[in-house]
């Protein structure tokens, strides 16, 4: 047989392994013909331990296997990879280029922790990995593979201070927080918003990241005969603080707890001590809520939540939100799914109403899910709501429907 011969021989006998193959075969990094492989890298040890281990057991978890169960999106199952990083940037860009680099995933869907994910973002941005929905509230614009998910950190801190002053009529503001960039995120907004009411920030005290004594700065904001103090905290340095500032017996001072501290979980770890306190909360009672959605969410974590603590809470709640809007993204793109093809799917959604939050629109310059929320009193153990849905429109506190 001549040479040229032999070439073609070969070349027939590789065209007809990839034609054997094609079924099997998926162009698009982390996709298969029956699978799609996302992942991210989050709290399973550390300060954000329950936050981290509710997302994602019983929140993405919970309906990727509902969804799974059902014969996936297009025929794929949602298949999963998970690394903790115990709340340290280090190790999130550690996992998250294991991740990438190893385990080949489609996108990263919903890291949490402020530090921990903003450490990833130039990383995942070079390389055109799609980050989707993670949990924390720094505002990142401008991104195409980036989407946002609840209210920014920035925003929350101007809706509630808005809502104090203008509602309630506060003039003495203070705040302790976090001395990071999760802390600053809330801290500086509420100073420039009060600024425009012609006020300014009375007090504002300071912890170290996993602080365990509180009191001195407890002490600190009692002086400043506050009529509301921001709590800019994770839950348990927040919790030490409740629970200092009830040994000293701050009473005439409301207490408004933000970021992760709305839940009833946060309430649990300051034993009991935090009735009254008031909070923006994003996410309906997950456990006395009889929105059919909500309903729904709880039957679906009670049969398909992995932890071995199902019952409900604004973590898990948020988990099973966004993993809900990422597999109706998923719906959207079509069977001839790309990262591309993906992020142009999720920019078309329009008015997705979901029983949960606000309804939710995208477009190619707006990747922020949620931009709203509403205060909360805690009430026999529970957060109330004394508010309806409200969001900021030019500066101005405007009502939602639901």
């Amino acid at each position: 047989m001549n040479r040229t011969a032999k070439f073609s021989v070969v070349a027939i006998f590789l065209l007809f392994v990839l034609i054997a193959a094609g079924p099997c075969v998926y162009a698009e990094v982390g996709v298969t013909d029956d699978s799609i492989l996302v992942g991210c890298s989050n709290s399973f040890s550390g300060p954000l331990v329950y936050p981290g281990t509710q997302l994602v057991n019983n929140g993405l978890e919970a309906y990727f296997a509902y969804v799974n169960d059902r014969g996936g999106v297009h025929g794929r199952k949602i298949v999963t990879q998970y690394y903790d990083d115990g709340y340290k940037p280090q190790n999130a860009v550690a996992n998250t280029k294991r991740l990438v680099e190893q385990d080949k995933v489609f996108a990263i869907v919903s890291s949490q922790g402020t530090g921990a994910v903003m450490a990833t973002v130039k990383y995942l941005t070079q390389n055109k990995v799609p980050l989707i929905f993670p949990f924390q509230g720094v505002p990142i614009k401008g991104q195409k593979t980036i989407f946002t998910s609840f209210t920014p950190y920035t925003n929350q801190s101007e809706l509630v201070v808005t809502w104090l002053v203008k509602v309630k009529g506060f003039k003495r503001i203070g705040i302790l927080y976090q001395d990071d960039k999760y802390g600053y995120t809330f801290r500086d907004p509420a100073k420039k918003t009060l600024a425009k009411f012609g006020l300014k920030l009375e007090a504002a005290e300071s912890y170290k990241r996993g602080a365990k004594d509180l009191s001195a700065q407890v002490a600190k904001l009692r002086q400043a005969n506050l009529d509301g103090c921001l709590l800019v905290a994770t839950p348990p340095p927040g919790a030490a603080f409740l629970r200092e500032a009830h040994k000293q017996g701050w009473k005439d001072t409301k207490i408004i707890s933000s970021g992760p501290l709305t839940d009833e979980k946060y309430i649990n770890l300051s034993g009991g001590v935090g009735e009254g306190i008031w909070g923006l909360s994003l996410w309906p009672d997950p456990v006395n809520s009889t929105d059919p959605a909500v309903v729904e969410y709880r039957e679906i974590v009670e049969k398909y939540g992995k932890d071995r603590d199902k019952t409900p809470n604004r973590y898990s709640l948020y988990g099973y939100y966004y993993a809900k809007l990422f597999v109706a993204g998923l719906q959207r793109a079509g069977r001839d799914l790309t990262r591309e093809s993906y992020i142009a799917a999720l920019e078309g959604i329009k008015g997705w109403k979901n029983g949960i939050t606000p309804p939710v629109s995208f477009s190619e310059t707006d990747h922020l899910a949620q931009n709203s929320g509403f205060m909360v009193e805690v009430q026999k153990g529970v957060f109330r709501p004394i508010s309806g849905w409200i969001t900021l429109k030019d500066g101005a506190l405007t009502p939602l429907d639901h």
